[in-house]
């Protein structure tokens, strides 16, 4: 019977002390974000959104930055990041190999929608006028993860049959993207449309936009229990601070709801260009 007893207690200690330990974690929390900005622009990017998330969860928010999209994507499967603000291929990509472990709060809005596309920019004068025109030229992609630097002008050249044709190059960023396109390191490249938009008094041309693809996301990681992500979830749903989500981007109006179906055609999309340049 005594013996019992002090299963019973020994039992009841390691719970209280798991319990303890699962709740400290919940304090602090590391919010990761890949690297499509300089380390400085991104944390002030972010901090806005950060200095919310504390307050709503009562809880310390640290910044990571990661060195590349891969390291990004890891780094949220392991639990060494618990929120991230991670990009539709990252998430379709996680999703696939992991399903349900990566749990979206909620995706940005962009002017009222929940979807964007990529384009795909020359040099003006270059007499590029359409996707067919790029056959037997460079082209420049940014990061291999990235969904409208690499998965979607990829996909777009592999509709207009030149893919195979063409000689390709990774640059990182957007802006390098655009930046080589303009020396005449490649003929074209897959770009964002402001980061597009902001080359253009530049020389830089827009021939063709891809498909619609959902947003970018706020999304945890499986360190996070059930109560903090319903948390993080309801305050971005419901914050009125516009400087929390316009500091990351002008044009964003706020955050909603959607679901991982969602992503669903944009991993048609990453199967079928993955099938053709492995990784």
């Amino acid at each position: 019977m005594q013996k019992n007893v002090r299963v019973l207690i020994v039992v009841a200690v390691s719970v209280c002390l798991f319990a303890q330990t699962a709740w400290a974690a919940q304090k602090s929390l590391v919010f990761g974000v890949h690297p499509f900005k300089s380390p400085t622009t991104l944390v002030q990017m972010f901090t806005p959104l950060m200095k919310y998330l504390e307050k709503e969860l009562d809880a310390e928010v640290t910044f990571k930055r990661a060195q590349d999209y891969d390291t990004a994507m890891a780094a949220l499967v392991s639990g060494a990041v618990d929120i991230a603000y991670l990009g539709p291929a990252g998430f379709a990509i996680l999703d696939e190999e992991n399903p349900g472990k990566i749990r979206i709060c909620a995706a940005v809005e962009n002017n009222g929608e929940t979807t964007f596309k990529g384009v795909i920019a020359t040099k003006k004068g270059s007499g590029i006028k359409s996707v067919q025109d790029l056959a037997g030229k460079a082209f420049a992609f940014g990061d291999r993860e990235s969904t409208l630097s690499f998965y979607m002008p990829a996909y777009m050249l592999m509709e207009a049959q030149v893919f195979d044709s063409v000689t390709y190059s990774f640059f990182g960023t957007h802006d390098k993207v655009a930046a080589n396109v303009l020396r005449g390191k490649a003929a074209a490249g897959g770009l964002k449309p402001a980061v597009a938009a902001s080359y253009v008094d530049k020389g830089l041309e827009i021939i063709a936009e891809s498909p619609p693809v959902y947003e970018h996301m706020i999304a945890v990681g499986p360190g996070v229990d059930d109560a903090t992500y319903e948390k993080i979830c309801a305050a971005l749903l419901s914050v009125q601070d516009e400087t929390v989500y316009k500091s990351i981007k002008k044009s964003l109006t706020g955050f909603a709801k959607v679901q991982p179906s969602d992503y669903d055609s944009l991993k048609k999309v990453i199967r079928i260009v993955d099938a053709k340049v492995p990784k």
